[in-house]
């Protein structure tokens, strides 16, 4: 049974603060980064009592909370949203608070991960000024998750610790009630697919006799999408430039237009970045995206936004389209973009042509108002996206580098063609049920030139059982979710049960591009009603010219080469045959007759 929280006095002041946080709390109501729950407002959360366990229905389900008694999570106890924060009732201590033995989970699907989480009502007790610290313990992380305390009106968050898994760090009592404690994620990652587990104690670093927790809300971003920066991922004022963790693109603040004074680059919470202080990108200062050689632009989101927006260092056009029109006009001219945003919301702008940005350095600049950064996407230049593709136009879509050739059908096999269909950012086959997915007896045919295969699939909104054909050898599946089941591959076919209905992007692998090089291949599903397959990106590659070298040895030749099936005929035409169990390096006698060697690479 809930228990009083604390006096009059105490909710009096808290509705206080309330007024003067309104603006802050009001900016955004959309989910934004990929889901935002705030237990007070989102249903089934918000007035909810006597619930072991709820689901976020306004996130797509992406998160499951549940209250426990005990600290090893195995005693059910009781959801209770009271005022702005949710803990637990487990009929001991305070009934609306996270308290004593009690823990609370936070399971959470496996394409997302938690960009934040936010801590209201939560500190220790009974000790005196800056002793009152509760030591909160976050378990269930598969990496670090890259921490930090994030003030709203004073520092509440310190001693970060993160060790096998667990995360703990200490919290000052914030009033209660009048202040947040925001956990900033760097690594949203880290907790993709994961049950995270809450429980706390007094803080052997102050004097509190007791503690107790409550929470406002928690943050989404994609687990396994493609190659991103993230708001979570700048650090606050402490550096003027950033490297992504995988060295392909580097940020830099500057705090002149010209890009010449190097500025500590800063970010809002999760939600926007550029230059430290008011965190966005104004007349007087810059931002440079330096892209490594061969990738590129391909998403740029903006949010607390408005007028003209330049950037400018594009080797050519760099393909601009803004498919929620959010930008009033844009104009290309000699390597410079301009546009302009109305849009002071959320907002994403995409980028059809990436060779324009690869490898080259990209300033953003403000004529007027300011540009909050919501994100940078960015891709290998020979990544087929979904922006890229003209919608419901054409049954078949090239890429500009001749590499893959992309064809829809109605049916399986493909022989009667249908158009593409893409929007926002993912695509499918014209008709059917769903016209932006590939279902029923759809297909895809992707054809690849001599020597490119594939590497990669991004998908979204996607269900069932997919089934790709036309391989020579086993292509090397890889899913870094954890998402596909059932995975087979025989005689040229993969199949795979992918249960990822949801709107956040995973991104599996192919790790043997031979399996695929100069092949065509289909894709689509069992045909199963509920099967869809929705696209978002196609990543391809094409392989390294093999070189086969020959040296004599005594009365041998030794043979080498760096990958591919050794073949051997008695004449420079053929007919050529694989030499059975040849490895690199070849011994070969010189011994009987002529003979002539290749190497096959598929």
């Amino acid at each position: 049974m809930k228990s009083p929280i604390h006096s009059v006095v105490l909710r009096t002041a808290f509705f206080v603060v309330v007024l003067g946080l309104a603006p802050f709390l009001s900016q955004r109501s959309e989910a934004y980064p990929l889901g935002k729950v705030t237990f007070k407002n989102d249903a089934p959360f918000a007035g909810s009592t006597g619930n072991h366990s709820l689901m976020s229905s306004g996130t797509e389900n992406l998160l499951t909370v549940s209250a426990w008694a005990d600290t090893g999570a195995t005693s059910p106890a009781n959801l209770y949203q009271w005022f702005w924060l949710l803990g637990v009732d487990s009929g001991t201590g305070n009934g609306a608070l996270i308290d004593g033995n009690e823990s609370m989970t936070l399971d959470i699907d496996k394409s997302a991960g938690s960009s934040m989480i936010i801590f209201f009502y939560t500190g220790g007790d009974g000790g005196s000024g800056n002793g009152n610290l509760a030591r909160i313990t976050i378990s269930g992380f598969t990496s670090d998750p890259r921490a930090s305390g994030v003030p709203a009106g004073a520092p509440r968050i310190s001693n970060l610790n993160y060790s096998g898994g667990t995360l703990t760090f200490d919290y000052l009592n914030d009033g209660p009630g009048t202040d947040y404690g925001q956990l900033l994620l760097a690594n949203p990652s880290a907790s993709a697919g994961q049950t995270l587990k809450i429980t706390g104690a007094v803080s052997p670093n102050g004097n509190a006799a007791t503690w107790f927790a409550g929470l406002y809300g928690v943050d989404f971003y994609e687990g396994f999408g493609g190659p991103q920066v993230i708001p979570p991922n700048i650090p606050q004022n402490t550096t003027n430039t950033f490297v992504s963790s995988d060295q392909l693109l580097t940020l830099r603040g500057y705090s002149d237009s010209n890009a010449v004074t190097l500025a500590n680059m800063g970010r809002y919470l999760d939600e926007c970045f550029g230059l430290a202080g008011g965190n966005t990108v104004v007349p007087n200062n810059s931002v440079t995206l330096q892209f490594a050689s061969g990738v590129g632009l391909a998403r740029l989101d903006s949010v607390y936004s408005g007028g003209t927006v330049i950037m400018s260092g594009f080797s050519s056009d760099p393909g601009f389209k803004d498919p929620s029109n959010s930008a009033g006009g844009s104009s290309y001219a000699d390597g410079v973009l301009t546009f302009t945003v109305v849009n002071s919301g959320a907002c994403s702008f995409y980028f059809t042509n990436r060779a324009a940005s690869a490898g080259r350095t990209i300033r953003i600049n403000k004529a007027d108002s300011q540009f909050g950064i919501g994100g940078i996407w960015y891709a290998n230049v020979r990544t087929l996206l979904g922006p890229d593709i003209p919608s419901n136009v054409s049954p078949t879509y090239a890429t500009p580098d001749g590499f893959l050739t992309l064809t829809g059908y109605a049916d399986t096999p493909g022989t009667i063609p249908a158009n593409l269909y893409e929007n926002v950012n993912w695509f499918g086959v014209s008709g059917g049920a769903n016209t932006e997915s590939t279902e029923g007896s759809e297909s895809i045919n992707a054809q690849f030139a001599a020597g490119a295969g594939l590497t990669g699939l991004g998908t979204r909104y996607t269900s069932g059982q997919i089934i790709i054909s036309g391989f020579t050898s086993d292509p090397g599946f890889s899913d870094p979710s954890g998402t596909a089941t059932g995975v087979s591959y025989s005689s040229g076919t993969l199949s795979y049960t992918f249960n990822a209905p949801h709107s956040p992007e995973i991104v599996v692998a192919f790790t043997n591009l031979s399996a695929s090089a100069g092949q065509t291949l289909s894709l689509h599903t069992d045909g199963n009603p509920s099967s869809q397959i929705t696209l978002t990106r196609i990543n391809y590659a094409a392989a390294a010219p093999v070189s086969l070298s020959i040296a004599k040895s005594a009365n041998n030749v030794i043979l080498t080469w760096p990958s591919g099936t050794l073949q051997s005929a008695t004449s420079v035409s053929g007919t050529y045959n694989d030499i059975s169990g040849a490895t690199s390096p070849y011994t070969n006698s010189i011994a009987g007759p002529q003979m002539y060697f290749r190497v096959k690479v598929q």
